[in-house]
């Protein structure tokens, strides 16, 4: 059985030899209505969906205004990482509709061009919430909460009906569940909450780390709207800490068991174009210590990566300036 020394060596080892690799995310992915399977309307479709995606993953705002936009869409095909034909019957006036994933480190490489410090697209916060009786309560039932949270900036989404999720184990920040969830919704950031006539309880899970809080005194749709608030200005807080700090600086990452894992890991911050270079200082059975130097916060990028279902915030460590746990 190999030892923890030995593990250890070879992921040291292994940096000059892994390279990028990503794993494709409903972030990146787009339906696009087509008439037919003609090049030039598979090209057009292209375009189409390029821009969705990074309007996407800018959090709505126009895309046509990144210096990088123009370039991207001379050819739009050269991004895309897979994609396939799908019959819709007829749906939205077209029988066939183009499903596109793009390749997420094109995407941002394109985001990043002319902004050095470009960020991770903001994510979504995936909504579990229930009434006093147990029912789970749909996007119409979340109504008001949804609009003033988009009203704040952050889009919500619920979970799909053939996707149980385990919403005590979230709520409590277990790590699987969290990472979990990441990758079916792209998203780390869960509330999770009960609403009764008389009252809420809501827990914000954001990559990991819990706080909780209730509301009562007002008509249901209010507490709703105050829980969208309260969740905001949490987050908001969340940002504006990672939004400053060191472009360099130490990072400790736990849970490391494999080469595998030192693989994924490196192939993360690697396919992010704001990293400039990562070198492992030191490691020990329990992790490694990197120095990291980039063109953005490190607090900013790391949080990130949350939306992956990998990386996720952990306590603090002796020598690092940042700690993350990686869960494969």
């Amino acid at each position: 059985m190999r030892t923890a020394r030995s593990l250890v060596l070879l992921m040291l080892l292994l940096l000059a030899a892994i390279g990028p690799a990503m794993a494709q995310t409903a972030m990146y992915s787009v339906s696009v209505p087509v008439p037919d399977t003609s090049a030039a309307v598979r090209d057009d479709a292209f375009g189409n969906g390029l821009t969705q995606v990074l309007a996407r993953a800018t959090n709505g705002a126009d895309p046509r205004t990144k210096p990088g936009y123009a370039e991207a869409m001379k050819q739009p095909g050269g991004l895309v990482q897979q994609y396939q034909y799908q019959r819709t019957g007829g749906a939205n006036g077209a029988p066939l509709a183009l499903v596109i994933t793009f390749d997420p480190g094109a995407i941002r490489r394109v985001l990043a061009v002319g902004d050095a410090a470009a960020a991770a697209p903001k994510p979504p916060v995936l909504v579990i919430a229930h009434d006093g009786t147990g029912k789970t309560l749909n996007m119409q039932d979340l109504a008001p909460l949804a609009q003033m949270a988009d009203a704040r900036g952050y889009q919500i989404v619920t979970p799909k009906a053939d996707t149980p999720v385990d919403a005590k184990a979230l709520a409590a920040g277990d790590t699987s569940a969290v990472a979990g969830v990441a990758r079916q919704y792209n998203t780390a950031t869960v509330l999770v909450g009960t609403v009764r006539d008389d009252g809420t309880e809501w827990t914000l899970v954001n990559a990991g780390r819990v706080s909780s809080w209730q509301d009562s005194g007002e008509a249901r749709a209010a507490l709703l709207s105050n829980g969208a608030n309260a969740m905001a200005d949490k987050l908001d807080r969340s940002f504006a800490a990672n939004a400053g700090g060191s472009t360099s600086g130490k990072v400790w990452v736990s849970g490391l068991r494999s080469a595998t894992d030192y693989a994924g890991l490196l192939a993360i911050f690697q396919n992010d174009p704001s990293v400039k270079s990562i070198t492992p200082v030191s490691a020990t059975s329990d992790g490694v210590l990197f120095n990291v130097n980039a063109g953005a916060p490190l607090a900013r990028l790391v949080a990130g990566y949350a939306a992956g279902g990998h990386v996720l915030g952990a306590d603090a460590h002796d020598g690092a300036d940042l700690a993350v746990r990686w869960v494969p």
